[in-house]
């Protein structure tokens, strides 16, 4: 006996609405103010930046392995407080571009941001897009920066955060400023 169409197109749609996708986002682990404790346990010690603030370099393949990101894109964790109860502020995914910028010229990182975090105009060449973008999802502050630096280099990352340690990392890095600073008009 023969099936209608409609009835077999309805059982598709019905069947694909529950097959599970695969995610097409990095499994980061730990979430914003949480304690290192996952980190360390996955990966390694967060090492030392400045007194109160601590950075962990993982490979992106390690906590994006569907994504198809290179060795020239790295995930930084970046904790702040003391080395025993830090708790993670930041996580930025920085392209590590090299003279030409071959690895932001494949424009994977911004092919990402724009499939996790929401699409955003580029114009008509992406390539000499030169600009941020900025979402706030779930809690969670998330800027997409590519910016042509002085030397004609691309500076390219997403930062990840929330506005209580967004503003905790302002104040942290306002602090370092005015101190040296400081000991700049004491020379």
């Amino acid at each position: 006996m023969k099936k209608p169409i409609s009835l077999l197109i309805v059982t598709f749609l019905v069947f694909s609405l529950y097959i599970p996708t695969a995610q097409a986002a990095c499994d980061f682990i730990i979430k914003i103010g949480d304690k290192k404790t996952k980190i360390v346990k996955k990966f390694a010690e967060p090492m030392p930046t400045y007194a109160g603030q601590f950075m962990l370099p993982v490979q992106s393949q390690e906590v994006c392995p569907n994504d198809n990101m290179s060795f020239d894109i790295a995930i930084e964790y970046i904790f702040l407080g003391d080395p025993e109860n830090s708790r993670l502020a930041a996580i930025r995914m920085v392209v590590l571009n090299d003279g030409q910028n071959t690895e932001s010229n494949k424009l994977t990182l911004m092919n990402y941001a724009k499939k996790v975090y929401g699409d955003f105009d580029t114009g008509e060449n992406p390539k000499i897009y030169n600009n941020f973008e900025i979402w706030e999802k779930n809690q969670n502050l998330i800027i997409y920066k590519r910016i042509f630096n002085e030397e004609s280099l691309i500076d390219e990352e997403i930062y990840i955060s929330n506005k209580e340690y967004d503003l905790k990392l302002g104040e942290f890095y306002n602090k370092i400023e005015m101190s040296e600073f400081e000991e700049d008009l004491k020379q």
